[in-house]
């Protein structure tokens, strides 16, 4: 995707915030006509570890492994916390977003609501 294209992407539909952002190694977010979708990394990072919110008008998503530094398996965990929060566009249906988190990749499903096509109404005369 063109940089220029997805930073204006990024101003037109979501208004991204958060306090530890930048612990978000890496994110992407897809567009297409029945959906959005968001793709983030996060090695290390359990189902169990997620939470993940529609507040208002944004989504909020929170992962802590809050097991740092816990000897696993003869290695070492490392603790890590993630906060990141999008500003949902007023297209998404927040009653059918769904995420699924496999291979360290977190990809959450923001679908649109469907578009009506203008329904003709006949009109009577008596």
């Amino acid at each position: 995707m063109n940089m220029i294209l997805r930073d204006h992407f990024f101003d037109s539909f979501f208004n991204n915030f958060g306090k530890f952002e930048r612990d978000i190694s890496h994110y992407d977010i897809i567009e297409n006509e029945e959906s959005f979708n968001i793709q983030i990394e996060l090695a290390g990072i359990r189902k169990e570890h997620l939470s993940i919110k529609v507040h208002e008008s944004h989504l909020i998503i929170k992962a802590d492994n809050k097991k740092a530094n816990e000897k696993v398996d003869g290695d070492y965990r490392v603790h890590k916390r993630y906060e990141k929060s999008f500003k949902l566009h007023s297209d998404i249906d927040q009653e059918k977003i769904s995420c699924k988190l496999e291979n360290g990749i977190l990809s959450i499903n923001l679908p649109k609501f469907e578009k009506r096509q203008p329904k003709e109404i006949k009109v009577e005369v008596k």
